[in-house]
């Protein structure tokens, strides 16, 4: 049985528009890269905390808070092991745990970070983690209603650990298409597949965004 979405063809279309996009931000991503994983780094909170706000998940959180919040996902990082990898489902599905859980004892109002911890996991580790986005999301979403044989999603999962488990499963299913894109010399493909969801999920029709309810 064939998919009712060619995924292939989808990502043939986005694959050169993802791959501009994330050549554009590279320099900004990379800053906060280097902030991450050096702890000589200068301004090292001000750089992760700029690039958190950037990416707009720390909206609703005074700025006290925002500090605290650089400062924690700084503290996990440092706790890593320099050549650790996140290289199965549960390796990031645990991370990724770890770190929310960083983030809401800085908080301290049992706040949601989903979002936020994604990013910072794929900072530390670019080569492996996708990245939780509402647009990206509801790509999955809606693939998922599309493509055949999926694996099930447990009902206790988590909706990262349900987000990663279909995120994975269509990324190495579509490997030869990722493969295919001319990815201009940036170098993280978890990326680019990403930023594809990001654009088939993204509510625009042409160049006009529709209203937000």
């Amino acid at each position: 049985m064939k998919a009712m979405l060619d995924l292939d063809a989808l990502i043939g279309n986005f694959g050169p528009r993802a791959v501009s996009l994330l050549c554009a931000e590279a320099a900004i991503n990379n800053k906060a890269m280097e902030a991450i994983h050096r702890q000589d780094f200068d301004n090292r909170v001000q750089s992760v905390r700029s690039w958190l706000d950037l990416y707009k998940v720390l909206q609703g959180i005074d700025g006290f808070r925002r500090d605290a919040l650089a400062r924690a996902v700084l503290d996990w990082a440092d706790h890593r092991s320099g050549d650790s990898r996140l290289a199965t489902l549960d390796a990031i599905v645990h991370a990724h745990a770890d770190l929310m859980a960083a983030c809401s004892g800085a908080d301290g109002r049992g706040r949601d970070f989903t979002s936020l911890a994604s990013k910072v996991l794929w900072l530390r580790y670019p080569e492996e983690v996708p990245l939780y986005d509402r647009f990206a999301q509801e790509a999955l979403w809606m693939l998922s209603k599309l493509e055949p044989g999926l694996p099930p999603v447990p009902k206790s999962a988590l909706k990262y650990d349900a987000f990663v488990l279909i995120w994975k499963t269509l990324y190495d299913r579509y490997a030869l298409s990722l493969g295919a894109i001319d990815n201009k010399g940036y170098p993280y493909r978890v990326r680019i597949f990403d930023r594809i969801l990001w654009l088939i999920g993204e509510p625009v029709y042409g160049h006009f965004k529709l209203p937000r309810s």
